[in-house]
């Protein structure tokens, strides 16, 4: 594993603490189980006198490791249920108004925020997308597909308060008829990929969910998800090859299904 991503994380704009650093590093190279890790690299957060700035900037390390890392997304998955699991400090030698207000780690509050308000969440990643052309344009979706699949990923494993709405919304939104197609449906498939039988599940119980305009899920919606993706099939290169893995996802779904 290349030393790069954890020498640039380290560069003073960063504003990483070096024993974050440090601890995702052994981590990885598996020096330290996840366990050991999860203690140390909360450990300048826990020894603060303004726990709740450098809590902010833990959450921002994790969540650039998610994203950059894909090769180790097993093991950070482990890492933030490490995290997770941690006794919670009682900062009694802190201020009262430098307290965290929540619990630092069980559900690791902020954190679905923060991915939020610094992912391809936040909207501004369809401006750049309309934009982009080439290698760049190539860059920006491989980027956004992997946001959505990390995001689907911590829904499954239960960790930092991701919700199953952002997966509906997801699939909502590539399955319209004016999106960014190439950027929206590779999305959709990973969701589709890695939550499908939890979309099933709701289909089957009539979950309720903001991102289907009240309706809530169906048996009916699933087939219509099925029956556009097969429209989807008729376009070209990076669609068509996400419809299909889409496909494929549902079908296996569908054949494991009474």
């Amino acid at each position: 594993m290349s030393d790069d991503w954890f020498s640039s994380k380290l560069a003073p704009e960063q504003e990483n603490h070096p024993e974050e650093v440090e601890a995702i590093k052994n981590y990885l190279l598996q020096k330290t189980i996840a366990t050991e890790a999860a203690q140390t690299i909360t450990r300048p957060v826990v020894t603060s006198e303004v726990p709740r700035k450098d809590l902010a900037r833990l959450q921002v390390l994790l969540l650039d490791a998610l994203v950059q890392l894909p090769d180790h997304t097993k093991l950070l998955l482990a890492l933030l249920q490490a995290i997770e699991n941690l006794p919670e400090p009682e900062f009694m030698a802190v201020q009262p108004a430098e307290r965290p207000r929540e619990k630092l780690w069980k559900g690791l509050p902020y954190f679905a925020n923060r991915w939020y308000d610094i992912s391809y969440r936040s909207g501004s990643w369809k401006t750049d997308a309309k934009e982009a052309s080439g290698p760049e344009r190539d860059a920006l979706r491989d980027e956004h597909v992997r946001k959505a699949k990390v995001e689907a990923e911590l829904v499954m494993a239960g960790l930092a308060g991701i919700p199953i709405g952002w997966g509906y919304e997801v699939i909502d939104d590539a399955l319209g008829r004016d999106p960014l197609l190439d950027f929206e449906v590779p999305a959709a498939a990973e969701w589709f990929i890695v939550c499908g039988q939890r979309f099933r599940q709701g289909a089957e119980e009539g979950e309720k969910t903001y991102a289907l305009k009240n309706e809530g899920m169906s048996l009916k919606q699933w087939s219509l998800w099925e029956a556009r993706l097969r429209e989807l099939q008729a376009q070209s290169g990076v669609v068509q090859r996400a419809a299909t893995k889409a496909l494929h996802a549902i079908y296996e779904i569908n054949e494991k299904t009474p």
